[in-house]
């Protein structure tokens, strides 16, 4: 009779701890559901994309794998700048430390000297004499005085030399790790180089390849409409699957409240406007001339909702801002960011490069509103002299 009366209280207090800790859930718990949720989402998005853009060919196959492997050498190549500058910076700290500490040592030695010379000067049997000179006692007690003080010091002055011997020769023995560690990134940066150099090369073996294979300006357009078509599919089918995930963005200003204000994601010249003639159509975005390897920064405060290869686009990064504002980012050489990543306005999330069969560096910068594209010129900062940034 009592377990069948204590049954139904336990699965019912069960249910309201249950209950009381979801309500109570951290912020950082909500964040982590939210990324893993974003991602599975996003994951279908992308298998979903993938399945419409089997590539026609080899070579088609081939790039998309190259311009991969270049994203992560460009990431790798990022990654291993931000260690050197780490280690030249400590290396920096730990020069001026040494030379701190031999000044430091060079003077103590100089002081140390100068009071040896001292005391050989006042002769080793002064003490001695002054014991056995008993006529001024009061003036005996000072100078005795004055010997301990004398002699303490002198002491000090040897324990702090000693010991900032010692710490110098810590210094110097971190200063030569440090240094073996940034010629062991340096190494490891020329290796990477050479990767992304002859991943580079093979890529335009295979654009030529690829150039030859289109055989007229019909087949052309129809390849660019296609692109078109399944970039704004995908960003339809990403605004779809992470409609419900909320923006975190108590602690900013909405995305429209920017309007007229925001930076330009790279320094560079405006190569195509927004709404210029293509053969497809117009300009859904505006194409920045910029160098290989230029850093790519977010516009504004956002969460990436995508960061892969898109046929047409080679290397697309899409920057959700909330509100149903996004910021795309295409022809990238590397992708500094995944699905899930939250970035802040300036971020580094890129580098500029010919990604997606492009014949000339540059970013394509386009930002969208409801899936439809507005002109970047009216949301960023002023175009000065065709230059932007």
């Amino acid at each position: 009779m009592l377990n069948l009366f204590l049954k139904p209280l336990l699965i019912s207090s069960l249910f309201i701890l249950t209950f009381s800790s979801a309500l109570h859930a951290s912020p950082e718990d909500e964040k982590k559901k939210q990324l893993v949720l974003l991602r599975e989402r996003v994951k279908s998005v992308e298998k979903s994309i993938s399945l419409t853009q089997q590539s026609k060919t080899k070579e088609e196959r081939e790039l998309r794998q190259i311009e991969r492997q270049l994203s992560a050498s460009s990431q790798k190549i990022q990654s291993l700048n931000d260690k050197l500058a780490q280690a030249n910076k400590k290396i920096k700290a730990l020069k001026n430390e040494q030379t701190l500490l031999t000044d430091g040592i060079t003077a103590q030695k100089l002081l140390l000297a100068e009071q040896l010379k001292s005391a050989y000067l006042m002769g080793k049997q002064q003490r001695v004499k002054m014991l056995l000179n008993q006529q001024q006692p009061d003036r005996m007690s000072r100078v005795l005085k004055y010997y301990d003080y004398f002699n303490q010091a002198r002491i000090d002055n040897v324990e702090a030399l000693e010991a900032d011997i010692q710490q110098l020769l810590i210094v110097e023995d971190n200063l030569e790790a440090e240094k073996r560690q940034l010629a062991s990134l340096i190494a490891a940066k020329q290796v990477e180089n050479k990767t992304l150099a002859s991943s580079k090369k093979r890529r335009k073996s295979i654009l030529a390849t690829l150039s030859k294979q289109i055989k007229s300006s019909t087949q052309e357009l129809a390849e660019l409409k296609e692109n078109e078509k399944r970039l704004t599919e995908l960003i339809a089918s990403i605004r779809q699957a992470i409609n419900d995930i909320p923006l975190l963005t108590q602690q900013n200003k909405p995305f429209k409240n920017l309007k007229g204000k925001l930076s330009w994601p790279i320094k560079g010249s405006i190569r195509k406007k927004f709404g210029s003639a293509r053969k497809s159509g117009r300009y859904d975005g505006v194409v920045i001339a910029a160098s290989e390897g230029t850093v790519i920064r977010s516009i504004s405060h956002g969460r990436v909702v995508y960061a892969d290869w898109l046929r047409g686009y080679g290397l697309l990064i899409i920057v959700d801002h909330g509100a149903n504002y996004m910021s795309l980012y295409a022809f990238n050489e590397g992708l500094y960011k995944e699905v899930g990543d939250w970035v802040e306005v300036g971020e580094a999330i890129g580098t500029v490069g010919v990604s997606g069969g492009q014949q000339k560096a540059g970013l394509y910068f386009s930002i969208r509103k409801n899936g439809k594209p507005v002109n970047p010129i009216h949301w960023c900062r002023a175009v000065k002299k065709g230059r932007v940034g």
